[in-house]
């Protein structure tokens, strides 16, 4: 008992899951017309929103297992199943009488069978056709009829040798014998789907071709019947006939050679022709002829125009530049009207949109690779090409190769698009805003500078959005420029420190070779190459003016010169005398930088005294003793070597010696040049004096524009030494510079004079300047 109480619970459950899943069809039979489109109303119910499979198919298929028909070629392109929630409505487009069968629609969750509705419905498609139940002497009745009872009592049409026969709705016709000719018949509504006609009473009037429709609207790659029907006299044998595609005038007999040509014939006076896998090639007029001998009867009659087109989308509402995120309307296109009112579809890189099912569709402009594309129910594998904003946007050099300043270059902008690019727009890539550049697709510079160098790109533009390409680096070359020499570090230089000079320059490419040189008064001296020159221990010797050469490939750039002042202490003071009437002036100096200080001081016999602070020294008459000067700057100071003034009237003393020696070179000096830059060699005697054994006597003479009064005192300087010596000889040597008096040959005279006179060796040196 309480076994069968439990088997009793569990059928009560499984019966009330079950009917949680059901599929309810609106009617169990349908009848539909040979070439019309019929829909089956379906509805699923499921508590499970997480539907694995769902599927229509045919019930007792011959062929063995059922099969989804979305898969099944023999309704391949012509089945389409509703995507709408708990809607599983089949439409079935061009259905033919091979259709007729019992189909039903299952669908699975994941934890069931298929579930599907307890039987389906059988479809019945059939063809009309006129019959002669009764045939008087004087009257003849046709009937309108098919295989099965059509739905929504239909109103029939009759024609008579292809004119509609009015007043005449029902489907039975009664002709008397005036009355001969051609007759089929149709439903209201279905008119392209008209009956093979038959022929009364007449025989000539009985030949003729008609087709189901005199123009067709199909896709490229789709597939399409052409439907002819045909009568002809009771008493004649049956004509065969053929299919021919006229175009341009020129009529062609198509080849069933073609694989993509199949002409049948699936009932009496009906042929059809069938083309696959359409082209635009295909787009022509079709006529059905008879072959001879009966081909004069059907030669001039019209055929039926194909037209095959593409799906074409197109923007009704088109983007403004920039704006991302703006309504775009999208229509779905052809060239030619689609039979059957399709229903449209649209996707998303390749993903349906749900929200779209009309012809028309908004969409969003973007920037990104979005595209979009559209089909036909039942025609999903026919999609028109796809729109999109712009993508892969390049910017390029029109040529591969350097660019040099003065150059002229031109850049182009190319992305693909579809609708086709607009508008191109060029921007120079800069830190703070980019530049709007012209708006052109290709960007021209002539004579191209440094500032025309940096990074470019462009803007892509159709109706549905833009797109910016990466980055193009315009690099302009040029020779070195603004070229500058420097010192590393700043400050003061002190004999003794290193110093490092760099050198700086513009150019593109880089500058190859650095060369160092100091600006000397005959020619500059190069110092090395390299970007920085450094001097290790300067000194004085390294003061002076330096410059720098940058050279790159295309040129070579100096600099201007940056100044070296080495600074140091005092050198060695040297001290000079001159003699003017009754007195005498020491002048003291010393090669120093920045320039020395002076110091005059006399050495007593318990020291020195501070004569003063200056140059120079004058001496009074009669002054005698023991001087000496001193030199002094911020880095040192150094004493002169002691000068002694001798007792007596020391200023006549120079005076005479200076001026004889002085009077004595000049004559010398004016001669070796009247004589050619010939040397001289004469010997005189010179009285020495009794407190002198050999005098070597080192005279410096500056004549500037020597005046004629020799008692100038700025005319004549004289530094006299006395050295003893040992020999007879005496030379006298003698550089003599008159700049003003010898200006056609400006050059140095020497003069070199022996004397034998005396024992002892007298050197005379005198330098004598005339500027």
């Amino acid at each position: 008992m309480g076994r069968n109480i439990s088997v009793a619970v569990l059928l009560i459950l499984l019966a009330g899951a079950q009917s949680q899943h059901s599929v309810a069809l609106s009617s169990r039979s349908l009848c539909a017309l040979t070439g019309s489109t019929v829909k089956i109303p379906c509805k699923y119910t499921s508590s499970s929103s997480s539907v694995r499979a769902r599927e229509w198919y045919q019930v007792q298929r011959s062929d063995g297992e059922p099969q989804d028909l979305s898969k099944d070629p023999q309704y391949l392109g012509r089945v389409s199943v509703s995507t709408q929630w708990n809607d599983c409505t089949l439409t079935m487009n061009n259905v033919k009488v091979s259709d007729s069968g019992v189909y039903n629609f299952r669908f699975r969750i994941w934890s069931r069978e298929w579930i599907s509705a307890s039987s389906g419905i059988t479809l019945t498609v059939t063809d009309l056709k006129v019959t002669r139940p009764n045939t008087y002497r004087w009257r003849t009745t046709l009937n309108c009829s098919s295989t099965c009872t059509l739905p929504n009592n239909p109103t029939y049409i009759w024609y008579r040798n292809e004119q509609p026969v009015y007043n005449q709705d029902t489907n039975e016709l009664y002709m008397y014998d005036y009355s001969a000719g051609s007759y089929s018949c149709a439903v209201r509504g279905y008119e392209e789907l008209r009956s093979p006609a038959v022929c009364v009473y007449g025989k000539d009037s009985c030949w003729s071709v008609t087709y189901v429709t005199q123009s067709i609207c199909a896709l490229i790659g789709s597939s399409v019947d052409i439907r002819g029907y045909y009568t002809f006299p009771d008493q004649q044998p049956t004509p065969q006939p053929a299919w021919y595609a006229r175009l341009h005038l020129q009529v062609t007999e198509l080849s069933h050679a073609d694989d993509r040509v199949e002409v049948f014939s699936h009932r009496a006076n009906v042929n059809t022709l069938r083309l696959k896998h359409l082209t635009e090639s295909d787009s022509a007029e079709y006529l059905l002829r008879f072959k001879a001998p009966y081909m004069i009867h059907t030669d001039s009659s019209a055929g039926v125009s194909l037209s095959v087109t593409g799906l074409k989308v197109n923007v009704d509402s088109p983007a403004v530049p920039g704006s991302e995120g703006q309504t775009v309307t999208l229509s779905c296109s052809s060239t030619c009207t689609l039979p059957y009112n399709p229903t449209y579809i649209w996707y998303k890189n390749g993903q349906r949109v749900s929200h779209c099912t009309s012809v028309s569709c908004s969409v969003s402009a973007v920037r990104d690779a979005v595209s979009y594309s559209c089909a036909t129910e039942g025609n999903e594998n026919l999609l028109s090409p796809p729109v999109y904003a712009p993508r892969n946007t390049r910017a390029l050099m029109v040529s591969s190769g350097e660019r040099v300043e003065g150059d002229s270059v031109t850049l182009t902008c190319s992305s693909e698009a579809n609708p086709p690019v607009l508008t191109y727009s060029w921007f120079k890539q800069r830190a703070a805003a980019d530049t709007l550049l012209p708006t052109v697709q290709n960007y021209s510079i002539s004579n191209i500078s440094s500032q025309h160098s940096g990074l470019y790109y462009c803007t892509a533009h159709n109706q549905l959005g833009q797109h910016n390409s990466t980055t193009t680096l315009l690099d302009v070359l040029y020779p070195p420029r603004n070229t500058r020499a420097l010192m590393v570090s700043s400050g003061e230089r002190v004999e003794g420190d290193s110093v490092t000079l760099t050198c700086s320059s513009e150019a593109n490419p880089p500058v190859l070779t650095y060369s160092w040189f100091k600006q000397r008064a005959a020619a500059d001296t190069l110092l090395a190459t390299g970007q920085n020159y450094s001097i290790s221990s300067i000194s004085s010797q390294h003061s002076g003016l330096y410059y720098c050469n940058a050279h790159n490939q295309l040129g070579q750039h100096n600099s201007t010169t940056t100044l070296l002042d080495v600074l140091y202490p005092p050198r060695v003071p040297s001290v000079t005398d001159r003699v003017s009437g009754d007195s005498v002036t020491l002048l003291c100096y010393s090669d120093s930088n920045p320039i020395s200080n002076y110091s005059w001081y006399k050495k007593t016999g318990s020291g020195v005294i501070l004569l003063g602070n200056s140059t120079n020294l004058t001496l009074a008459t009669g002054a005698v003793g023991l001087f000496f000067c001193t030199a002094l700057n911020q880095f040192g100071s150094l004493d002169s070597s002691e000068y002694s003034v001798p007792t007596g009237n020391p200023a006549g003393t120079y005076a005479v010696s200076g001026v004889t020696v002085g009077l004595f070179l000049t004559l010398t000096a004016v001669c070796l040049w009247m004589r050619g830059r010939t040397t001289a060699v004469s010997s005189r005697s010179e009285e020495t004096s009794a407190k002198r054994d050999s005098i070597p006597v080192y005279d410096n003479v500056s004549a500037l524009d020597m005046p004629s009064d020799p008692t100038n005192d700025d005319i004549l300087y004289s530094n006299i030494n006395f050295t003893r010596c040992h020999t007879q000889e005496v030379s006298l040597y003698s550089t003599v510079q008159l700049t003003m008096a010898l200006s056609q040959e400006e050059e140095t005279e020497y003069a070199r004079v022996n004397f034998s006179a005396c024992k002892d060796e007298t050197h005379i040196y005198s330098t004598i300047s005339r500027t």
